[in-house]
């Protein structure tokens, strides 16, 4: 047995270094043929080779040109190998071979991961491997230490286009999620915050987190008492109000979360009855919009605004807390009408609000499967999750990745629906809150 685990290991072994190899030559291979910048530093050494030795043996005597050409031949290969080094990952293979040794992360013969690929996007990373057989949740097991020797922060592991490549996104350094971040008025003035349609979420590894309501109309937000929820639906509202959206707001939780401020800004409404008319009135607008965008080729609002005078408005229907207004536990067959009626209005909302500029923005602490139909959950193209247990993660997510990703006492963290970790921003709603907006309350 140990004659034959010996040679095993020799063999695999003898194949470890041609497979690193041709991992280098393929990648070095491919930024060849995409990086123009490349092509022409490698031209650009050709040519310096070829005019040197051209020159030297027109100039110098037989010996002078030997030693001369020897030179120049030998900035050429110079050049050439750290260009290879460089542009193959080379230099990165080698690095990423000694930190997972000096970790002991290898695979059951030795052998630790090999490095295909690094792509860098500002200050992202994504890092391709060879996972040698070492299964995922190895490496989630050992993230800390992946972290700590190769100087990155690790925002998600996951497998490539198949079982043997694993996926690490991340960033350079040390990225706190512990800190704040701070909104700024600034925020609001650069081009992103410009767009109509695009609203900011936080802060992740990658950057600034921003969804497009045109991309994602509809956002759906879950996570446990305390995890930060409200901080983030707040958030966007906030940004939906400076921009001069229609905000209606359906808070059953007598208030507590929300400030006159909001009230100036904002509709609300507090009970059953008020919440079915706004809801028919919002799908009576969104009627209207749909003849009038018919009937004169218009493909969807931004259409619309791009071509006419009067501009449309977006329109938000938003809800603190999900399961106060749609929780049928112990009410009677006649009390459960109208709860039913405001889940097909919600739906409908949701199948065709998208192209009418109609956007529902919920949120749900409980994590009951009931409260959220399948009909309005299909329809919901974003979902966040605080921190949460594994019920509510797989509810919201479709995974118990929130349960896993988020610190028990963590808030203001969330995982969105791609799997990336951010921290919401932190604002100051007396002097952040700018635009118009509706007027008045309903009761």
């Amino acid at each position: 047995m140990k004659k034959n685990s010996t040679e095993n290991q020799e063999s695999s072994g003898n194949i470890y270094v041609p497979t690193r190899l041709r991992y280098r030559f393929s990648t070095f291979c491919k930024r060849l043929k995409n990086d123009g910048f490349f092509q022409k530093l490698l031209l650009l050494i050709i040519v310096i080779v070829i005019c040197g030795n051209y020159i030297i043996s027109r100039s110098q005597d037989s010996f002078e040109q030997i030693q001369s050409n020897l030179l120049i031949l030998s900035f050429g290969v110079l050049s050439l190998v750290i260009l290879f080094g460089l542009y193959s990952d080379g230099f990165l293979d080698v690095k990423y071979y000694d930190a997972f040794l000096s970790i002991g992360f290898k695979n059951s013969i030795g052998i630790p991961p090999i490095l295909i690929c690094q792509q860098k996007i500002d200050n992202s990373v994504i890092i391709l491997f060879d996972n040698v057989g070492i299964p995922l949740s190895d490496w989630e097991r050992h993230k800390d230490n992946i972290e700590s020797t190769l100087n990155i922060s690790i925002s998600q592991i996951q497998y490539g286009k198949n079982y043997r490549q694993i996926i690490v996104k991340g960033c350079q350094g040390k990225f706190d999620f512990s800190k704040n971040f701070i909104w700024s008025s600034k925020q609001e003035n650069d081009n992103q915050s410009k767009n109509d349609s695009l609203l900011i979420l936080g802060e992740s590894i990658f950057g600034r987190l921003c969804i497009s309501l045109n991309d994602y109309p509809h956002i759906l937000i879950g996570g446990a008492t305390g995890s930060g929820k409200t901080l983030l639906l707040k958030l966007m509202l906030m940004q939906c109000i400076n921009k001069d959206y229609i905000v209606n707001i359906a808070d059953f939780k007598g208030g507590v979360d929300f400030g006159r401020i909001w009230e100036n800004h904002c509709t609300f409404v507090t009970d059953i009855s008020n919440t079915t008319k706004k809801l028919d009135e919002i799908i009576f607008e969104l009627e209207n919009r749909k003849k009038l965008y018919a009937q004169n080729g218009y493909k969807n609002i931004s259409d619309y605004n791009e071509h006419e005078l009067i501009k449309h408005k977006r329109i938000i229907f938003a809800c603190d807390e999900l399961a106060e207004l749609l929780d049928t536990t112990g009410l009677s067959t006649k009390e459960k009408e109208p709860i039913k009626k405001i889940q097909n209005q919600l739906s409908s909302l949701a199948r065709l609000g998208r192209a009418f500029g109609i956007h529902l923005i919920l949120a749900t602490q409980r994590p009951d499967a009931n409260i959220i139909s399948g009909q309005i959950k299909n329809n919901i193209s974003y979902k966040i999750c605080g921190r949460a247990d594994q019920v509510l993660s797989q509810i919201i997510l479709d995974n118990t990745d929130a349960s896993t990703y988020i610190p028990s006492d963590s808030k203001g963290l969330f995982l969105n629906q791609d799997g990336t970790l951010f921290k919401a921003y932190l604002f100051d709603e007396t002097t952040d809150i700018q635009g118009g907006g509706r007027m008045h309350t309903e009761q």
